[in-house]
């Protein structure tokens, strides 16, 4: 984390992330990160925790993976396309508590068993990030 903070500083004005044409700067990014991890931490989320996270590569991922990894927790990739039979046996494996999910992946999860699912479940909707017009 203390790297992140300096690197995002040095570089505060330049831009982190070009996501179909609407940049980040890193300045935004750190800003992000903070807030994410804020509200991870109020979830419960600290140190030998395990966050999930299935979404395609994408500004809320980047954000979402700093963001758990500020909160010393454990982050888990998996692919957003799984079907729920496929995740099942990873979720069992991991234990993650929270998953950070594209929105389109979230009733994935929900299909899986109760006791492998994660007790949170936070969607993310990908447009949001798109350039206006």
């Amino acid at each position: 984390v203390d790297e992140f903070d300096a690197f995002t500083a040095i570089y505060a004005g330049k831009a982190a992330l070009d996501f179909f044409g609407r940049r980040t700067s890193y300045a935004e990014l750190a800003a992000q990160v903070r807030t994410v991890a804020g509200y991870l931490h109020g979830l419960g989320v600290g140190p030998g925790s395990t966050v999930a996270l299935l979404m395609p590569t994408c500004p809320q991922h980047v954000v979402a993976f700093y963001a758990a990894l500020r909160c010393g927790a454990t982050v888990v990739e998996h692919n957003p396309l799984y079907p729920a039979q496929e995740l099942a046996p990873m979720f069992a494996d991991h234990h993650a508590e929270v998953a950070i999910v594209w929105n389109a992946a979230a009733g994935t999860l929900l299909e899986l068993p109760e006791d492998v699912r994660p007790r949170t479940i936070i969607a993310v909707d990908l447009i949001e990030e798109m350039p206006r017009g």
